[in-house]
């Protein structure tokens, strides 16, 4: 009897262990989930231009009419240049949404500097921008201008990639939202 126990406990044993060897051991979840929620009203009360000795900087305020019905749920800013197939958002700037009431949210950023041309929408998934604004480097007068962009606009009208935390040996991108 003992021996037919210990041929069971070996064989489970080696079973066990061949099961995790093929699958490979447990991880943890992927990193890159963006846990969202149906959001899909809101507004930017505010985009503003700042130009500083240091810089220019572009200041977005506004609001999301959404409350966060899930633990973790977040929303971002996707930005999107002519020539992209896709806006980015970069997980390390995802944002919580409110736990009560409306869920406001200010950001100044610097802009890259000379020649710009590109649009950043406030977006709660992959295919939902709440609204958005261009910045672009305004040829005739020499300066930067920041308007209005409807978010179903050619430029923005298309998915967003999420840009993973440590995205390489690239330095930190002050610039991005």
């Amino acid at each position: 009897m003992r021996r037919l126990t210990a041929l069971l406990v070996a064989a489970v044993a080696s079973s066990l262990a061949a099961s995790t060897l093929a699958t490979g051991p447990a991880t943890a979840a992927d990193p890159l989930v963006w846990e969202r929620i149906a959001c899909t009203s809101g507004s930017i009360g505010t985009a503003a231009l700042d130009e500083t000795k240091e810089g220019d900087f572009l200041a977005l305020a506004g609001r999301l009419d959404c409350v966060q019905e899930k633990t973790g749920a977040t929303f971002g800013y996707a930005v999107y240049e002519p020539g992209f197939a896709q806006g980015l958002v970069y997980m390390s700037h995802l944002r919580p949404y409110a736990t009560v009431g409306a869920s406001p949210f200010s950001e100044r950023k610097r802009l890259p500097s000379g020649t710009v041309d590109f649009a950043i929408c406030v977006v709660t998934d992959y295919l939902v921008r709440i609204e958005c604004v261009r910045v672009v480097w305004d040829q005739l007068d020499h300066r930067l201008e920041v308007r209005p962009l409807d978010p179903e606009d050619p430029l923005v009208a298309r998915t967003v990639r999420l840009v993973p935390p440590d995205w390489g040996p690239r330095p930190v991108c002050g610039h991005c939202w």
